[in-house]
């Protein structure tokens, strides 16, 4: 199968499969080693093509610098749309192998913790670029942003999107609950007309797991005798690092850094994020993100008994040496 593509004409020949999902296959495109190409399992419908459309038609240097947006798709003789082709992402680790030192020391040797706000700062930057365009993720997780050796973020999966297209919107369909806003939690998330003040919820979500060693904003002891998912727990604003956790019934896990520990703003901005007024106010956006990260980046120090340990002024002790000391 040697497709065209819709907006060139040109003809594409599909190399090397390098990976597969449960939509289709991604290859690698002959005499084009910056592009893979996606091709669709089966053919997608009516509303989908107009969605790809659109993406192509959005398709801009910015996005596509930050994702693997749709460049172009991918028809048969008839004129079928078959997949598309976009920039090709390669060398690049899931963004979860950061989170714990140990994968980290894994999948990044070379990183440490100036490394991990970079690429925190990185993140929210995508999340901006996406947003000035008009766009929103909807299914915010670990599984669709990639990171390399450099420190570069690639948002993957974009065809899942929720994409503008004029007044037309087409909806994220699926989701996980673990990113979540409360005010959506329990909803079905077909036609579901997400906000970029939800997707807000979803990046915040992702720094916190970044910069507090994987834990989850609001997984903590909860003081009540029945369980307490997570899920739950999100719905009920019960957020286990806030000043408020007493009240919720809710503290942090035993041998969890505390809040503080990153810096009174970004304590504020989390608070922001998970907090009630965050769902009608408005949670922190990606800019503020980028700005209370690089103040942060600036002002880690180095430990004085471990090398590679980074952290910033806000104590007199290095929070690392404290968490590997009770873990």
């Amino acid at each position: 199968m040697d497709p065209t593509l819709l907006h060139s004409g040109a003809r594409v020949r599909l190399g090397q499969q390098l990976g597969r999902g449960g939509e289709g296959a991604i290859f690698g495109v002959y005499g084009r080693p910056d592009q893979a190409a996606k091709v669709y399992t089966d053919p997608p419908g009516p509303t989908k093509v107009r969605k790809l459309v659109a993406m192509t038609r959005a398709a801009s240097p910015e996005l596509l610098g930050i994702a693997a947006w749709p460049s172009d798709l991918l028809v048969d003789r008839t004129g079928k749309v078959l997949g598309f082709v976009m920039p090709r992402v390669s060398a690049k680790q899931d963004i979860h192998e950061l989170y714990s030192p140990k994968s980290r020391s894994e999948a990044f040797p070379d990183a440490d913790f100036r490394f991990v706000v970079g690429v925190a700062a990185n993140v929210a930057r995508a999340f901006g670029t996406l947003h000035r365009a008009g766009h929103v993720v909807g299914d915010v997780n670990h599984g669709n942003i990639l990171v390399g050796a450099d420190g570069t973020v690639t948002l993957i999966d974009c065809d899942s999107f929720q994409v503008r297209d004029g007044a037309e919107v087409f909806s994220c369909d699926v989701g996980v609950p673990l990113f979540t806003a409360p005010e959506l939690q329990g909803y079905g998330f077909r036609g579901l007309l997400r906000t970029q003040n939800h997707d807000r919820f979803g990046l915040a979500v992702l720094l916190f797991h970044l910069l507090y060693l994987g834990r989850h904003p609001y997984a903590g002891r909860y003081a009540g005798t029945d369980d307490m998912p997570i899920e739950r727990a999100i719905g009920e604003y019960r957020f286990a690092y806030g000043p408020d956790r007493w009240a919720n019934g809710m503290e942090r896990p035993p041998g969890a850094i505390t809040l503080e520990t990153m810096g009174p703003e970004a304590g504020r901005m989390f608070e922001g994020a998970f907090g009630r007024l965050g769902a009608g106010e408005g949670r922190p956006d990606p800019q503020s993100w980028v700005r209370v990260l690089a103040a942060l980046s600036s002002g880690l120090r180095p430990c004085p008994a471990v090398g590679s340990h980074h952290y910033p002024v806000t104590g007199d002790t290095c929070p690392w040496c404290v968490t590997e000391a009770q873990t």
